[in-house]
């Protein structure tokens, strides 16, 4: 039972990340209002910050599988049961946040969330199998 909290941590976690990387795409134009910063320089700003959380979660995910999730083959299911959180964390803000402008331009962004989400669950069962292959390694 203590395992199988330890992976819902872990895949909220995963979701979490997903859930950023995604509503700041979403809400691009909120953080233009909000900022008053050009479009580009958002996305800029933007981009930098996917591809750092890109980089940090191919370093933790790995040690999370290593210290939390014991280097075991069953951690390999984070790589499916973090989409649940991934959803529950899009509708809570969906409550929480309404977005009524229907303005808002992001055309190029629905391209990225869909290269996103094909290939988020293959990222992480790759990083997850590195991680517990760690075991062995040490």
């Amino acid at each position: 039972m203590n395992y199988f909290l330890k992976l819902n941590a872990v895949s909220a976690i995963y979701g979490f990340i997903a859930y950023l990387f995604i509503n700041s795409l979403i809400s691009s134009e909120q953080i233009q209002g909000l900022t008053g910063l050009n479009t580009k320089i958002i996305w800029n700003i933007l981009l930098g910050v996917a591809i750092l959380l890109l980089i940090a979660s191919f370093v933790i995910i790995p040690l999370l599988t290593k210290k939390w999730l014991e280097c075991r083959l069953w951690s390999v299911f984070s790589s499916v049961m973090w989409f649940p959180y991934f959803v529950l964390f899009l509708v809570l803000t969906g409550f929480l946040f309404p977005n009524n402008d229907l303005d808002d331009d992001n055309f190029g962004a629905g391209l990225i969330m869909m290269f996103f989400l094909i290939f988020y669950p293959v990222y992480i069962l790759i990083t997850t199998f590195i991680g517990t292959r760690l075991k062995k390694a040490t």
